[in-house]
């Protein structure tokens, strides 16, 4: 019996030496994961913007379709682009809760602003159209909150927008999609609740700069093609074709009123001519302002064109700038804890390797020096 313990504890030295082998393993941090409900209102967030954009630009376009007059087309394509600009810059926003909450007010202001304005301010006749898809889509965007919010704070998020809608009311149609980051953040602390402000694991940050830079390409160049169509109906209602067709009326009736007198009063002819010549000089003038003004009007609207598209690329840059840099922050963050557990992990190892088998060595050689005074 006595023989068998040296034995019995050997096995479990050397099987404990064996488990401890297991802790040699080197794991990357790549950061907290955001929750499984944050990343779900995410996605659920930018899919209900792809989804007001497509249907913001079919009305807009059934609009434009139907509309008699030049100026209602205008005022549509107008639209579309406006609320699909603020719509990009809400839904791409960091933070699930404050990207709901700036679409949320997008849709409210847009219903609320519709409902009040005139027909002869929006869009004439065609009007309801546009008023049916804003009411509809604040409908929405309020059920989507409810459905991926907890109930706490869905009620939070209700308050919070009746709040910063009745607060800041529009100044114009060229006010921009609202940023409520630092005011849900305040509202969040005035509730005696702290809101979640994590970016995610380093996987999540590459997939949301991904999201980003497609959403805001999409929607740049959509914009780029409606402003092209904007510019052709400014183009075509300030043409030059009509402004030749009344001059050419004129001098058409100056022509017959000419050809009667001379056939009844031939004395009058060179007078008449004279005439000519100076409605000919006039409507040559008026040709020449006409094509001047026409290319005046194609260079300042390919300034103004070049001039939106360089703003836009300028923010795509700066944002872009500021995700590589917050991607760079959050992996400088886990390098720290990385080496630490490399050198936790090295601590352990020369403590089983080397302190193991000494102790080991020590122990067997005790057993044998006490086995030696027995039989002695």
């Amino acid at each position: 019996m006595k023989n068998r313990i040296p034995k019995l504890l050997l096995g479990l030295l050397v099987a404990a030496m064996a488990t401890g082998c297991s802790l040699l393993k080197v794991a990357v941090s790549t950061g907290d994961p955001l929750p499984k409900n944050d990343l779900e209102l995410r996605v659920m967030t930018r899919g209900f913007y792809y989804d007001m954009a497509s249907e913001v630009a079919r009305a807009a376009d059934s609009i434009a379709t139907q509309a008699p007059d030049a100026a209602t087309r205008i005022r549509a394509i107008r639209w579309k682009i406006r609320a699909t600009r603020a719509g990009v810059s809400a839904a791409m926003q960091g933070i699930p809760e404050v990207a709901l909450a700036d679409l949320w007010i997008l849709c409210r202001r847009m219903h609320e602003g519709f409902a009040r304005r005139p027909d002869s301010l929006l869009f004439g006749v065609q009007s309801p159209i546009a008023r049916e898809v804003a009411a509809r889509l604040d409908v929405r965007v309020a059920r989507l909150a409810r459905q991926q919010l907890p109930n706490g704070h869905y009620e939070l998020l209700a308050r919070f927008v009746e709040k910063y809608v009745r607060e800041n009311p529009l100044r114009g149609e060229n006010d921009g999609a609202a940023n409520t980051t630092l005011a849900w953040l305040e509202f969040m602390r005035a509730n005696g609740r702290e809101a979640d402000i994590a970016t995610g694991s380093i996987a999540e940050v590459i997939s949301d700069v991904n999201d980003r830079l497609s959403g805001q390409t999409q929607q740049l160049s959509n914009s780029i093609g409606w402003s092209k169509d904007l510019l052709e109906i400014e183009f075509r209602q300030d043409s030059m074709g009509a402004r030749l067709a009344v001059r050419l009326d004129s001098l058409d009736l100056q022509f017959r009123r000419i050809a009667t007198v001379a056939e009844h009063l031939p004395e009058v002819s060179d007078s008449v001519m004279v005439q000519i010549g100076a409605q000919l000089t006039q409507l040559l003038d008026a040709v020449d302002a006409t094509v001047d003004n026409a290319f005046a009007d194609v260079g300042r609207q390919r300034m103004a064109l070049q001039h939106y598209v360089t703003g836009e690329r300028e923010e795509l840059v700066a944002q872009l700038r500021t995700t590589a840099e917050e991607l760079l922050r959050t992996v400088f963050d886990a390098v720290p804890e990385l080496i630490g557990k490399i050198l936790l992990y090295l601590v352990l190892a020369l403590v089983v390797l080397i302190g193991g088998p000494f102790a080991l060595g020590f122990w067997l050689g005790g057993v044998r020096q006490r086995a030696r005074e027995r039989k002695n």
